[in-house]
């Protein structure tokens, strides 16, 4: 038989331990927003105005200054000239923040890929590999003249894939005529993002027009930064190029970027910088006067049923 005994000391309870702040765990999203609250009020106390008065000033005593596009690119022009950086054949290229939310908090858009045709050409990078899928003799013909490297029926291109005589990866892009929709099928799995479609423009009976769109247009690509914010940079033209011709390759930019995002929801494309490599200068435009949606636009009630339904 066991016997238990009543312990007649007295309970003491632990003194309170003072818990070190430094080392109690905070989350990164805390951190990060902590960070930010601190930069603001750092960048408050040390901006001198909003803006300078004289043409020569510290970037870190005043807020980003925003230009138009013409300024941005006399600015960079001037940089340029052969007795400073001596630039001219160089390139000026648009570097774009995409806002890839919805309304919905936990769905975003996904990275977009399209190709443009710009009003004012300009020579930039080698020209792209594209196979194009075609059966009767007249289009088979013409992608010969035209200058196609790869060309062919669907059932002669599928089994030079299965036989590894060529990879999907070789190509940047894939065009094919209408009359070929069903046969190219099983060649979607391949494919996948460059599979032809009419509303990407690589699936038409016009074999020409989608050969001039995709070998003499400029393709941009879009890179997540996070999911709901990207990044996005676009090649304008020559440093040498007329402003104006420049104004028009970037107006048709914005059009052609703006479309992959219904202004229901709010502007697509935050901010705009324009460079020009080798020149370290980053020219911030003021993006609400280009871009659709900062403004009290009147939305087409279907673009607004759209965007509820993308959301």
């Amino acid at each position: 038989m066991q016997i238990r005994h009543k312990n007649s000391k007295p309970r003491v309870r632990d003194a309170k331990v003072q818990v070190d702040s430094s080392r109690v765990f905070v989350s990164k999203k805390e951190r990060l927003k902590a960070r930010q609250a601190k930069n603001v009020v750092t960048e408050s106390e040390v901006f001198l105005a909003e803006a300078p008065i004289d043409n020569v000033w510290v970037h870190k005593h005043y807020p980003p200054q925003k230009h138009s596009v013409e300024d941005a690119l006399k600015l960079h022009k001037a940089f340029a000239e052969p007795d400073m950086l001596n630039n001219e054949d160089g390139l000026f290229h648009l570097i774009m923040k995409l806002d890839f939310t919805t309304k919905k908090q936990t769905k975003f858009i996904g990275n977009i890929r399209h190709t443009v045709l710009l009003p004012h050409e300009f020579p930039y990078g080698t020209p792209p590999a594209i196979l194009v899928l075609c059966k009767s003799e007249e289009h088979l013909n013409l992608a010969s003249s035209l200058g196609a490297h790869t060309f062919g029926t669907p059932a002669e291109i599928t089994k030079l894939i299965t036989n590894g005589v060529i990879s999907p990866k070789d190509f940047q892009h894939v065009i094919s005529t209408a009359d070929c929709g069903n046969e190219i099928l099983p060649l979607r799995s391949h494919f996948r993002d460059k599979y032809p479609q009419r509303a990407k423009g690589n699936l038409s009976l016009d074999l020409k027009g989608m050969w001039n769109l995709f070998h003499n247009g400029y393709t941009y690509e879009s890179h997540k930064i996070t999911e709901g914010q990207g990044s996005l940079q676009v090649p304008l033209g020559l440093v040498k190029q007329p402003i104006e011709e420049l104004v028009e390759n970037f107006t048709t930019y914005i059009d052609s970027v703006c479309q992959h995002r219904s202004i229901a929801l709010g502007p697509f494309i935050q901010s705009i910088k324009v460079v020009a490599p080798p020149s370290p200068e980053e020219f911030l435009l003021r993006v609400e006067e280009y871009v659709p949606g900062y403004k009290n636009e009147e939305v087409d009630s279907d673009e607004e049923e759209a965007a509820q339904a993308g959301a």
